[in-house]
């Protein structure tokens, strides 16, 4: 016992080393080392094979995969063309009167065309009627108005001043009057200044063409909105139309756009630096495609808003990005009759999308060089 006493660590160690290797026989005993061991030496040795002698491989499979390869591109390139011809369709370049009996593009712009022939103050005039044209009373659908002028009331006062012996009621009874008869036969107010012309005034010299570009731009985003807002007007009076009943009459009250405040719109497809991209899409300008910003105030019922925006974006390559809604100020009621239905100021911005492959050839130089290669690439 003295012995163990004195060479207790050794025997405790020794105890140790005998147990567990008595462990360890008993597991190896018992488990499946010599499968697993079989396994993956035939592994190692399938692999080797594999190395040594290439798979055969199958001729059909690999021909139909190039098939369906080539049908994606094939498919590919006609929804190219297809969202080209889109674009295109529905976005018309300014065509300048050369002759008589002829027009011609106005881009690309050969500058010394241009003055030879002046064709920049024909640019400028063709502008500005198609800019007119947008919202006049001539476009089909659109039944623009505007409300009373005050001598227009007062008009209407006197002719009323013997029905109405109180001078107070008399006017405001002409008010109510002239304000109910300018919304008839007419869909939407438009303020005088609601459109952004790019040219304000005559131009008398020539500009650079990176100008008559962002003018192009300018009419074409005009349109795009002045269009949604005929085509929203368009199917909310077709939906209030009974079967079989006599037309409706157009009215301000009946429309769901009820009037235009302002539109406008950032021409410059290539921003400046540092300039902040949309929150929302983060699209710049790239080979792709260009962006094109903008915005358009209208006053409206707030149940047409999702309209409106479906309308504008089926109707091209719009986005809307942005929508802010604030009360009609008690001014505007003084003047406008918008029906009994209450009405919103609705701000909306969105961003139209120009196709690169479309527009590339039609761009001055120092625009073009921002959208580098052909689509895709």
């Amino acid at each position: 016992m003295r012995f163990v006493r004195e060479n207790l660590f050794y025997v405790i160690l020794a105890a140790v080393v005998v147990i567990g290797s008595g462990v360890a026989i008993f597991y190896y005993i018992g488990s499946d080392i010599g499968n697993s061991l079989d396994r993956r030496q035939k592994l190692s040795r399938d692999l080797k094979r594999l190395a040594k002698h290439k798979p055969k491989v199958n001729n059909d499979a690999v021909e139909d995969m190039k098939a369906r390869i080539e049908r994606l591109k094939q498919a590919n390139d006609g929804d190219l063309q297809a969202c080209l011809k889109f674009n295109r369709e529905y976005l018309p370049i300014i065509r300048l009167k050369v002759s008589e009996a002829s027009s011609e593009p106005a881009f690309p712009v050969d500058a010394a065309k241009y003055s030879a022939e002046g064709l920049y103050l024909r640019f400028f005039e063709e502008y500005t009627r198609q800019i007119d044209l947008a919202i006049s009373p001539r476009r089909q659908g659109l039944l623009p108005t505007v409300p009373p002028t005050l001598q227009e009331v007062e008009d209407e006062r006197v002719k009323l001043a013997e029905k109405y012996t109180d001078s107070i009621e008399a006017s405001q009874k002409a008010a109510q009057s002239v304000k109910l008869s300018k919304t008839e036969n007419s869909l939407i107010y438009i303020d005088p200044g609601a459109l952004d012309r790019y040219f304000p005034q005559r131009q008398s010299r020539a500009v650079p063409d990176v100008k008559l570009w962002e003018a192009q731009v300018n009419l074409w985003v005009t349109n795009e909105i002045i269009q949604a807002i005929i085509t929203t007007n368009q199917q909310w009076l077709a939906e209030q139309q009974s079967p079989g009943a006599p037309a409706i009459v157009p009215s301000v009250p009946r429309s769901a756009i009820k009037r235009l405040i302002k539109i406008l719109v950032t021409e410059t497809i290539v921003p400046a630096a540092g300039t902040a991209v949309s929150s929302m899409t983060q699209r710049d300008t790239c080979g792709q495609y260009a962006v094109v910003p903008y915005m358009f105030t209208v006053i409206m019922p707030t149940r047409h808003v999702r309209r409106l925006s479906r309308v504008l974006e089926t109707q091209n390559y719009h986005t809307v990005t942005d929508l802010n809604m604030t009360k009609v100020g008690p001014t505007d009621k003084a003047m406008f009759y918008y029906g009994v239905e209450p009405v919103m100021e609705v701000e909306i911005k969105g961003e139209l999308l120009l196709l690169a492959d479309w527009i590339r050839p039609l761009l001055p130089t120092r625009l073009a060089v921002h959208m580098p290669g052909a689509s895709g690439k």
